[in-house]
């Protein structure tokens, strides 16, 4: 079995339980926090278009939920970016079950659908997906793409975009 949640938010690595079976219930006798354990340097990176995203991994956040950390730099100039959720930067289960991210964050703006925000050359900015009802018995990701545009008119046309490719994502 996979990390533990004891409740809708805190994550264990391991927990040792003592089960009453007559009566019904059970004591906690020892619980591990599970560590926020995003690799510090890129496990992967595409770079296209000026703009860099390296992908610092996935992790379980949540009672069946997954967030996926990337960070992605603009490289030749400032950039006005949007990073992208709704029907977009989906992820797949190794059982074949897509999902959309219910969250999308960074520098401290949050949406389901963009969060736009202002990239200066050369400065990383951390991007996180969020994903929600994962199945329980998923053990790993086969893909996951977030999805970045940036160029953009005010009304949305004319945009570049930048969407990466991670596979074989364990969590």
């Amino acid at each position: 079995m996979r990390d533990v949640v004891v409740d809708d938010t805190t994550v264990y690595d391991s927990v040792t339980l003592k089960l009453d079976l007559a009566s019904g219930t059970f004591t906690i006798l020892d619980a591990t926090l599970k560590k926020d354990h995003f690799s510090s340097i890129a496990l992967d990176s595409i770079t296209e278009n000026g703009l860099k995203v390296d992908f610092h991994g996935c992790a379980l956040s949540g009672k069946n939920q997954i967030t996926c950390m990337t960070k992605i730099v603009a490289l030749d100039n400032n950039l006005a970016m949007n990073a992208l959720g709704g029907a977009t930067s989906n992820i797949y289960d190794n059982l074949s079950n897509q999902y959309n991210p219910s969250t999308v964050t960074a520098l401290d703006k949050t949406s389901s659908i963009l969060v736009s925000f202002n990239l200066i050359q050369g400065i990383p900015v951390e991007v996180k997906f969020i994903y929600n009802n994962i199945k329980p018995t998923a053990e790993s990701l086969s893909i996951f793409q977030p999805k970045f545009g940036f160029g953009c008119t005010i009304d949305g046309f004319g945009c570049t975009y930048v969407t990466g490719n991670f596979t074989d994502v364990a969590f």
